[in-house]
């Protein structure tokens, strides 16, 4: 078995449109983790480093454009517009429109943020293009940030720890995962 997900993972990483759709399928996962995994595995040689990144940025970008859309869809119900009352709906869409820019930085770069924020501005109808406009440049410069980070730390770790650098992985990515659980508990002690 083990091979066989070998051989699938040399025939995925030599074929760059199979990196890029798959690292951009694991994005809708877990956005954290498919940029440890893949900045990890590039370290490693094993993912192309353009492939990579392009399957980042294109399944975050879609990601986080999804999520505008699905609060423009929930636009449609009108039974949640009248339990939020319209007056609150029309003073967070003046408040949100006003600081879209830092909304959104901020968003992207802290845990559990993102999918309220963003489904937030496609509910209250902030401008798309603007929305687009920011959300594209914040993951063009985070993920871009973010997989070069883990990359270098997957090289130095390569060349520290050799044919064991895979725990070094395994530790950034538990620590990944395990970090917005680790905020929430130290905020509610």
């Amino acid at each position: 078995m083990a091979e066989t997900l070998a051989d699938m993972l040399a025939i995925a990483a030599g074929n760059p449109a199979l990196v890029v759709l798959a690292v951009a399928l694991a994005t809708f996962v877990l956005e954290d983790a498919a940029t440890v995994g893949a900045a990890l595995l590039a370290a490693e040689g094993v993912l192309p480093v353009p492939a990579a990144v392009l399957g980042l940025f294109i399944g975050i970008t879609l990601g986080d454009l999804g999520l505008y859309g699905i609060g423009a869809l929930a636009r449609r119900w009108q039974w949640l517009e009248t339990r939020i009352g319209k007056p609150r709906l029309t003073r967070g869409q003046a408040w949100l429109s006003g600081r879209l820019l830092p909304a959104i930085l901020l968003a992207r770069v802290t845990p559990g943020l993102r999918v309220p924020c963003y489904t937030a501005s496609g509910y209250l109808g902030v401008s798309f293009a603007a929305f687009a406009a920011i959300a594209v440049a914040a993951v063009a410069v985070w993920s871009v940030a973010a997989f070069t980070l883990v990359f270098f730390y997957g090289q130095v770790a390569k060349a520290w720890l050799g044919s064991f650098s895979w725990i070094a992985g395994a530790v950034l990515l538990i620590a990944v995962i395990g970090w917005p659980y680790i905020l929430r508990m130290r905020r509610s002690a």
